[in-house]
C-alpha cells in the first residue's frame, strides 16, 4: 500500500511540474498574412476591351463629349458597344456614304473610322475634338487607330469575344424641311433658337421629312405619324398628323448633306404666338413590334430644337 501511495506522489509531482507549453498567435492559419497574387493580366489593345481601356474612357468620354450627352456613349464598355457596332450614323459625309457608326468585318465601310482619320463634311473636324488631361491619344493616335481598324476587320467581337448579331434596326429621321405654303423656298433656321424661322405673316406652311430605314423601304414603312406641340418634351394627349407621300424634293438634311424629302404634311400657323417655338414629334413603325419615336424625351436639346419652328417677331 505504501508503495502504491509513493507511485502516485510521484506522478502528480511529474505532471504538476510539467511547464505549460504556450501557443504563439502568429502561429495559427487565420493569423497568417494573406497570399499576394502578383499576375499581371494584359488586355489585348485590338480587343475591345483595349480600346475602351486605352481609347474610348481616357480620351472620348470626358466632359461635354460621349459622356452620355450623346451618342456613341463612351462612359462604359457596355455603352460604347451598344452604342457603336450595326448603329446608325448621325453625322454622315457629304454623300452619305456611311450606314452604319461601325460595320464588322469592314473598317472603310464604318464611319467610327473615317471620323479619326478625315473630317468627313469639311465642317465636323477629326476626332477627337479635345483632349482630357490623362489622354495619350497624340503620341500613340497612329498605333490606337491600327488598334480600331484591327477590332473592326476582325469582326468587331464584344468583350467576350462574341460576334455581333445583325438587328433590324429601327426607322430613322434624317431631316426636316420647312416653306410656305405654296412656295419652293426653304426658310431659314434662328440662330439663337436653332428653329426654323417662319415668317410673321405667314398663315401655313408645308414641312417635309425625310426617313431611312436599313431594311424597309421608305414608302413601305405602316405607320408614319408626327404631332406638334409647344412642349419640348410633353405630347401626350396632342392629334397625331398623318403624313402624305410625295415626289422626293432634295435638300439638306440633318447632317448637312443633301437627301430626298419624301413625305410632308401641313400646319396653319396664322394664331401661332410670335417667338413661341413648336416641336415636331416623329412616330414611325417597320416591322419591329414597337413605334419607333424621334426624337425622344432623352434626346439632346439641339436636336430637339432642329426639328422645330416658330413664327419670326
Amino acid at each position: 500500500m505504501k508503495g502504491l501511495l509513493f507511485i502516485f506522489s510521484l506522478l502528480v509531482l511529474t505532471f504538476g511540474c510539467k511547464k505549460e507549453e504556450k501557443i504563439n498567435p502568429f502561429d495559427l492559419p487565420e493569423n497568417q498574412p494573406p497570399v499576394t497574387n502578383n499576375t499581371v493580366v494584359t488586355i489585348d489593345a485590338n480587343s475591345f476591351a483595349g480600346l475602351h481601356k486605352n481609347i474610348f474612357k481616357p480620351t472620348c468620354a470626358n466632359s461635354g463629349c460621349h459622356d452620355g450627352t450623346f451618342e456613341p456613349d463612351f462612359r462604359t464598355v457596355e455603352s460604347a458597344y451598344n452604342t457603336l457596332v450595326l448603329k446608325p450614323v448621325i453625322k454622315n459625309d457629304v454623300a452619305g456614304s456611311f450606314q452604319y457608326r461601325v460595320k464588322p468585318g469592314d473598317a472603310n465601310a464604318s464611319v467610327l473610322m473615317n471620323r479619326v482619320t478625315v473630317d468627313i463634311d469639311g465642317l465636323s473636324g477629326i476626332m477627337p475634338l479635345g483632349l482630357s488631361p490623362g489622354s495619350d491619344w497624340e503620341a500613340k493616335k497612329v498605333g490606337y487607330i491600327e488598334n480600331v481598324r484591327n477590332w473592326i476587320i476582325n469582326g468587331a467581337k464584344d468583350v467576350f469575344g462574341n460576334s455581333p448579331v445583325g438587328t433590324n434596326l429601327p426607322p430613322q429621321l434624317t431631316g426636316i424641311l420647312i416653306t410656305e405654303t405654296g412656295s419652293n423656298t426653304a426658310l431659314p433656321r434662328n440662330i439663337q433658337s436653332g428653329s426654323v424661322q417662319v415668317p410673321a405673316n405667314a398663315t401655313s406652311i408645308d414641312i417635309y421629312l425625310a426617313f431611312t430605314d436599313d431594311q424597309t423601304p421608305v414608302n413601305d414603312i405602316s405607320y408614319l405619324k408626327v404631332k406638334t406641340g409647344p412642349s419640348m418634351n410633353i405630347f401626350g394627349g396632342l392629334t397625331e398628323i398623318s403624313l402624305s407621300s410625295i415626289t422626293p424634293i432634295t435638300g439638306e438634311g440633318y447632317s448637312g448633306n443633301q437627301i430626298q424629302f419624301t413625305h410632308k404634311f401641313s400646319v396653319s400657323v396664322g394664331s401661332l404666338p410670335l417667338g413661341q417655338a413648336q416641336f415636331i414629334r416623329a412616330y414611325l413603325q417597320d416591322n419591329l413590334p414597337t413605334l419607333t419615336e424621334i426624337p425622344t424625351t432623352s434626346s439632346a436639346e439641339h436636336i430637339k430644337r432642329y426639328y422645330s419652328f416658330q413664327k419670326g417677331e
